[in-house]
């Protein structure tokens, strides 16, 4: 009961941030959707257009079969933006996971549940994931009914693996935050230094086409595994799932060895 309290404790106080996000990715989805059936309907000029473009641009951009469904989602909304939302909402959350407590001066009544401190770290994680899985399940609902209406013509099993890719994407943005925030006691710099490993990391994502050296390493990055799926496109890698994963997985066994070994002043 200790533990639920705590997840909608989390969940309360933050539920107009939380809906705001949802709230905008709606209009970004409604926007880029309405946009669309001008990109359709002009395919010929459009793909002149691209074609137009510096082969760098288009290298970094990945533009494919722009006027396509499936390409032009993938370009404009899975590239980066939205990929990008679920980084930022994966590392806010994460970086507040113990740091909150000790920030705001309450840890000293927090840490005196009866309740350990891992199913504490356990419970503030549960909140992390359905933060994650609500924001998730809005937006590839919100392509899908974008889909029907337009009459793109996507498979709905396509939106499920954009759904994963993108909770994976969250939840390893989460981890990174929340091993450094609980390691250090700091939100600020749980946030600050997953968003630079996450933005340096898109650099050479981004570079990886152009860059030999940065191409030799992408196999490597994160960002590669998170924004290199195309899950519209190709579907689901299992090799990139798996990564992810295990890279969540080792960020909660480093944030709880780092919360029970820390001697948490309040």
């Amino acid at each position: 009961m200790i533990l639920d309290a705590i997840v909608r404790r989390s969940l309360r106080d933050r539920w107009r941030s939380l809906v705001a996000c949802q709230v905008g990715l709606l209009a970004l989805v409604t926007v880029q959707m309405a946009v669309y059936p001008t990109v359709r309907d002009t395919s010929t000029d459009w793909e002149g257009a691209v074609e137009s473009f510096p082969e760098a641009l288009r290298e970094i951009l990945r533009l494919e079969d722009y006027t396509s469904p499936t390409g032009y989602l993938s370009t404009e909304l899975l590239s980066f933006v939205v990929p990008f939302i679920f980084m930022t909402l994966g590392a806010t959350w994460g970086a507040r996971v113990t740091a909150e407590e000790e920030e705001g001066g309450t840890a000293d009544i927090t840490w005196t549940l009866p309740i350990t401190r891992r199913e504490y770290l356990a419970s503030r994680w549960t909140t992390g994931i359905v933060v994650l899985v609500m924001t998730t399940l809005v937006f590839t609902s919100a392509l899908w009914i974008g889909n029907l209406l337009l009459d793109m013509r996507i498979s709905i099993d396509h939106f499920g693996n954009v759904g994963l890719m993108l909770f994976l994407t969250g939840l390893t943005s989460f981890a990174l935050a929340g091993t450094v925030g609980t390691s250090t006691g700091r939100r600020s710099v749980g946030l600050g230094v997953a968003m630079v490993v996450l933005i340096t990391g898109f650099v050479f994502y981004s570079l990886a086409p152009l860059v030999d050296f940065f191409a030799s390493i992408n196999p490597y990055n994160p960002l590669q595994w998170m924004l290199g799926a195309r899950p519209l496109t190709s579907g689901v890698s299992i090799g990139y799932v798996a990564l992810l994963m295990t890279l969540s997985a080792v960020g909660f066994a480093s944030s709880d060895g780092a919360f029970r070994g820390r001697d948490i002043r309040v």
